[in-house]
């Protein structure tokens, strides 16, 4: 189907079941996962349903309140780890199920980092996870240990997402830096080269590549945090 209006037509004569504003949000949450958040017109979303624009706006409201939409529905599709896991477990576990979610909906880490989470799934997360916190002995810089950890994560998340734009940047960065192994005269510069020469440049290894440093972020965010707590 293409992008233009559809011709008006009753969606009970065609029949079609009415639309409702889940449908437009499941609509914009396919669009997203085929193209990325900001991939994707109101008149998009209204040819994908068949309808008027109009309806769109009717239903749910401008692009923002769709985008909204969108970002609660991919929030609640991220598993909640249960309160009584220890501070470290439960965050290791939301950041990595959090980046397994949003890497599907490209654009929507990078608008939880901007914008933040205000939306109505994310309030029971943040609820929990600053009372994990509040538990460990983090006291009064628990909101802010908390936005810590997930913005470290989150936003390597969107930095992942827009190097989707550039799909042979990684690799021509590690040939690149593979050239000084043997650079005698810049040792920083022959370390890094060496570390590139075990590593492979074809896609499923970058893909590995880009995870082992992610759990490598996550891990020592997790140790800095760590860090804040009083001794006991």
């Amino acid at each position: 189907m293409s992008d233009s209006a559809p011709r008006r037509r009753s969606r009970a004569s065609a029949g079609l079941p009415p639309i409702t504003a889940d449908k437009i949000i499941d609509a914009a949450v396919e669009l997203t996962g085929e193209r990325g958040l900001d991939g994707w017109s109101i008149r998009q979303i209204a040819t994908r349903l068949a309808v008027w624009p109009g309806v769109v706006a009717h239903h749910v409201g401008d692009r923002e309140a769709v985008v909204m939409g969108v970002t609660d529905r991919v929030i609640s599709r991220i598993p909640v780890p249960g309160e009584d896991r220890p501070w470290r477990d439960w965050f290791r576990s939301m950041m990595v199920n959090g980046r397994d979610v949003l890497r599907d909906y490209p654009g929507v880490a990078r608008r939880l980092c901007v914008v933040g989470p205000n939306v109505p799934s994310a309030m029971p997360t943040i609820d929990t996870g600053i009372r994990v916190l509040l538990n460990a002995g983090f006291g009064a810089q628990a909101p802010v240990v908390y936005r810590y950890l997930f913005n470290t994560a989150f936003t390597l998340v969107a930095v992942e997402d827009d190097r989707r734009s550039f799909p042979t940047a990684r690799a021509d960065m590690g040939r690149a830096m593979a050239a000084f192994a043997e650079d005698d005269s810049r040792p920083g510069l022959a370390v890094a080269g060496s570390t590139a020469r075990t590593r492979g440049t074809e896609p499923e290894a970058i893909v590995a590549q880009e995870t082992e440093f992610f759990l490598f972020t996550v891990e020592r965010s997790l140790d800095g945090a760590e860090a804040m707590l009083p001794p006991r």
